[in-house]
């Protein structure tokens, strides 16, 4: 359009080149004219600028694509051969488990072959030896069977000539110390028995040395002799002045000493729990917490609770004597005890434990024994 309008113009500046406005507008149309040009120009600067880019970004494109195939090409060969590698190695593993699976089941037959033959040989090592054990034994059981025997027949023979012997001599002493040592002396032989039969004869010649000693100085009913002083002396008391009391609690101090076996001793010494003298029964109690704590823990709160201050006097002593936690109980009822002899020696009784106890000792009868002082 702006060329047609040039052209009009041209031709009216050929009619009348004298015409201003006419130069006026063609100047303004060829300004505009160029002004167009210079912008397409410009438009195609930039188009052909633009191309390039577009070429040089496909290439760029297609050589990132190609080395990105290369790549991954031999990244895949390469997973390929890893997989190959993979698979020969399971199966030389498969193969090799398979020999050692052989292998083993070979030498377990072997093993279980030498197995059985050593088993064959223990146990007839094991049959010998029970055979020539049963053999020695048998030996052995017979020679303790004759030599008991022998034992008993002795000891039968010396109580019959004691007892005869006691019937003669008028001397009270002597023949209970002689029936003492016979006692011991039989005790100490039948220690370490254990058949039925020996313990039956055991109790029997011990009730009967009971019965011996009861004969030669008075029978034991049971009465208490005992000696008070007055305060001016420095002891209060004396317990069981009768030497039949003193040497039955020796008897059982000596059953105690010399038996063995708990269970035998247990047994002889459980009727000396009951006896009707104090002296005996503490002694027992002392001497059977040795082997059955629980009976003479019994007789101990039996003694405790009873009448007599002298069962309870006897039970402080017994509890001093043992110094163990479980009959201390005993002592923290008696150092209260309404009687001043019986709380003067269980006084006595706990000191005596203190010192054994030491740390044990407990705290409560610590105080009371405190007050007591």
């Amino acid at each position: 359009e702006l060329e047609k309008a040039l052209r009009v113009v041209d031709e009216a500046l050929t009619y009348a080149p004298d015409l201003n406005d006419a130069k006026d507008t063609k100047t303004k149309i060829e300004k505009e004219i160029r002004q167009i040009a210079d912008k397409d120009a410009d438009s195609r600067r930039r188009r052909a600028y633009a191309e390039q880019r577009q070429r040089e970004e496909a290439a760029a494109r297609r050589t990132q694509q190609e080395e990105y195939d290369k790549k991954l090409g031999a990244e895949r060969k390469q997973r390929e051969l890893r997989e190959k590698n993979l698979l020969e190695q399971v199966s030389r593993q498969s193969k090799e488990i398979l020999d050692r699976k052989e292998e083993i089941e070979i030498l377990r037959q072997q093993t279980n072959m030498i197995a059985t033959k050593w088993l064959i040989y223990f146990s007839i090592a094991v049959l010998l030896s029970i055979a020539v054990s049963y053999y020695i034994s048998s030996r052995i059981v017979d020679n303790i069977a004759a030599r008991t025997r022998r034992q008993l027949a002795d000891s039968s023979d010396r109580m019959t000539d004691l007892v005869n012997d006691l019937a003669q001599k008028s001397n009270a002493t002597e023949s209970l110390d002689e029936l003492k040592n016979a006692q011991a002396e039989m005790v100490s032989q039948l220690a370490n028995q254990r058949s039925n039969p020996m313990e039956e004869k055991l109790f029997t010649q011990t009730e009967n040395l009971i019965k011996v000693v009861e004969q030669a100085q008075g029978p034991s009913d049971g009465a208490v002799h005992n000696v008070e002083f007055d305060d001016v002396c420095s002891r209060r008391v004396i317990t069981d002045v009768t030497a039949s009391n003193r040497s039955r609690a020796k008897s059982v101090v000596s059953i105690s000493q010399t038996i063995n076996n708990p269970s035998l001793a247990a047994r002889l010494l459980a009727p000396y729990l009951n006896d009707g003298n104090n002296r005996v029964r503490a002694t027992a109690a002392v001497e059977m917490f040795r082997f059955d704590p629980a009976a003479a823990e019994n007789a101990l709160k039996d003694m405790t609770a009873s009448e007599s201050k002298w069962d309870r006097l006897s039970a402080a002593w017994a509890a001093g004597e043992i110094a163990q936690l479980s009959v201390m109980e005993t002592l923290e009822i008696l150092i209260e005890d309404y009687e001043p002899l019986v709380k003067a020696r269980a006084i006595t009784a706990a000191k005596k434990a203190e010192e054994k106890m030491k740390g044990k000792f407990p705290a409560t009868l610590r105080v009371k024994l405190s007050r007591g002082k």
